[in-house]
């Protein structure tokens, strides 16, 4: 196609455009018109923002997590100082999503009668109110929690609420597993308590028969040092077992458990076995004694997280009511609408124009299209000659 051939057609396409112009311009118009009434009419919507900080401990394991240091010297620990040690013991996102959270925020704030949900079914606000809700992570690790209202005193409430179920519902879910860790220490030291009975029983017997007084020197090699690894592989065959119940067996703070728990059995293997009698019966008591000692203050440690009743989170930022609303961005209605509007009746325009201008013999449809074209084109005054 030459230069000429398309000078000519553009001169046509512009032709077209000028005849059709207004057409155009009306239509464009009352288009426009009708998205500002529009959006002054849609309902003015507010977010509201709260900020909080997860607990830096979530749970007892970062007390059990020191044990791991008696391993330092031994094969394979090095490797394993640099995967991390701080996990949540709960998911705070799935408790912010959870029905239980949604519903409390619905009861709390009469949300059936704001989303105007008429039959009052909980399914249907709780929808709603997770449609206006926003849960993310912040760059520092912080949690933002964003509330969408038509109302901004409302939206601040309803944020700063949120925070208020999340830390009522993490308190409940850490109370209920220190329960159930207290428990699981409580039942290992009885255990102890009942095997060190009897290790003392079996040396006072073994005593009264030999009629020989057991007097070892406590830092004995042969003795302290079995007796400490093994108080350390009972304290790490606890924080193993409460981890396999906190945590999925993949995850790398259990891989570490186990090896380290492995690695204690080896350095056990290493030690002969005591043929002598009496050096036999006071290594189990020192043994069962250190494994008390070892026992006793994750017992008290598991009863007292057990009574804890403060906030497990540090509140950053409280939500305030909002001063600007989100939406409706009524510039960028109107824009797109104006816009959207132009080229659809510029289209419009060319299709009208090629109808109308149609000769020859016309089918039935193309018959009434092309009527139809000529009265638009009459309406609005478009010489088609």
């Amino acid at each position: 196609m030459d230069e000429a051939q398309k000078k000519t057609d553009f001169l046509d396409y512009l032709s077209v455009l000028v005849k059709w112009r207004r057409f155009i311009i009306i239509n464009v118009l009352v288009v426009t018109v009708i998205a500002v009434i529009a959006s002054l009419t849609l309902p003015k919507w507010y977010r509201a923002t709260a900020s909080v900080l997860p607990p830096k401990e979530p749970d007892m394991l970062g007390s059990l997590g020191a044990a791991s240091s008696v391993l330092r010297g031994l094969s394979g620990a090095r490797a394993l100082r640099g995967l991390g040690q701080s996990q949540g013991a709960y998911n705070y996102f799935a408790i912010l999503k959870s029905r239980t959270a949604m519903e409390a925020v619905v009861r709390r704030f009469d949300l059936f009668q704001v989303y105007e949900v008429s039959d009052t079914s909980m399914e249907k606000a709780v929808r709603a109110l997770a449609g206006n809700t926003a849960f993310e992570t912040g760059d520092d690790d912080n949690i933002t929690i964003e509330v969408l209202d038509k109302d901004p005193q409302r939206a601040a409430d309803m944020a700063n609420y949120f925070v208020e179920v999340l830390n009522d519902i993490s308190l409940k879910l850490g109370t209920q597993e220190a329960k159930n860790n207290r428990e699981f220490i409580e039942k290992r030291l009885e255990k102890s308590r009942e095997d060190l009975h009897q290790t003392e029983e079996a040396l006072q017997e073994y005593q009264e028969k030999s009629g020989i007084i057991v007097t070892i020197d406590p830092s004995t090699p042969g003795v302290s040092a079995i007796a400490e690894l093994y108080g350390m592989k009972a304290k790490k065959e606890i924080e193993l077992a409460i981890l396999k119940r906190t945590v999925t067996a993949d995850n790398p703070l259990v891989k570490q458990a186990e090896l380290e728990l492995r690695e204690l059995d080896r350095k056990l293997s290493t030690f002969p076995g005591v043929g002598i009698e009496s050096l036999r019966l006071y290594r189990d008591l020192a043994i069962q004694q250190k494994i008390i000692e070892f026992l006793v203050p994750l017992h008290e440690q598991a009863k007292v997280d057990e009574q804890k009743d403060v906030p497990v989170l540090l509140v950053l930022d409280k939500a305030i009511a909002p001063e600007r609303k989100v939406k409706p961005q009524r510039s960028l209605i109107v824009f797109l609408a104006g816009t959207l509007s132009l080229f659809f009746f510029v289209l419009l325009a060319f299709l009208l124009h090629g109808l109308a201008r149609r000769g020859g013999e016309l089918r039935p449809l193309e018959s009434k299209l092309h009527g139809y074209a000529w009265w638009i084109a009459a309406r609005y005054k478009v010489q088609l000659a």
